[in-house]
C-alpha cells in the first residue's frame, strides 16, 4: 500500500518524549489521524491511536502486518527528520 500524504503537527506544549503528532493518508482512500512520534533512548517510535479501556490502552487502528507497520513508521520518521534537521 502506498502512503500518499503525511502531515506532522508539533505538540502545543512540551510533553516529555512526545515529538509530534502525525496524520497519514493511505492511497488517497484512508486517513489515520493522531499517530504519535515518541522519542525513546534508542530511536523514535510511532504509536497508533488508542483509547483507555478499563486498566489498559487498546489500539483503535493498527497495521496487521509487520511489513506495513515498518513502512508507515519509516516514512513518518523520515518526514519528521527531514523537517527537523
Amino acid at each position: 500500500m502506498k502512503i500518499t500524504a503525511i502531515t506532522l503537527r508539533q505538540p502545543k506544549e512540551n510533553k516529555g518524549n512526545l515529538k509530534a503528532y502525525a496524520d497519514v493518508v493511505i492511497e488517497n482512500c484512508l486517513v489515520i489521524r493522531n499517530l504519535k512520534l515518541i522519542q525513546t533512548k534508542e530511536k523514535i517510535i510511532l504509536c497508533f491511536p488508542s483509547r483507555k479501556v478499563k486498566e489498559s490502552f487498546k489500539d483503535i487502528v493498527h497495521p496487521i502486518t509487520t511489513d506495513f507497520r515498518e513502512q508507515i513508521t519509516n516514512e513518518v520518521v523520515a518526514k519528521y527528520k527531514e523537517l527537523n534537521n
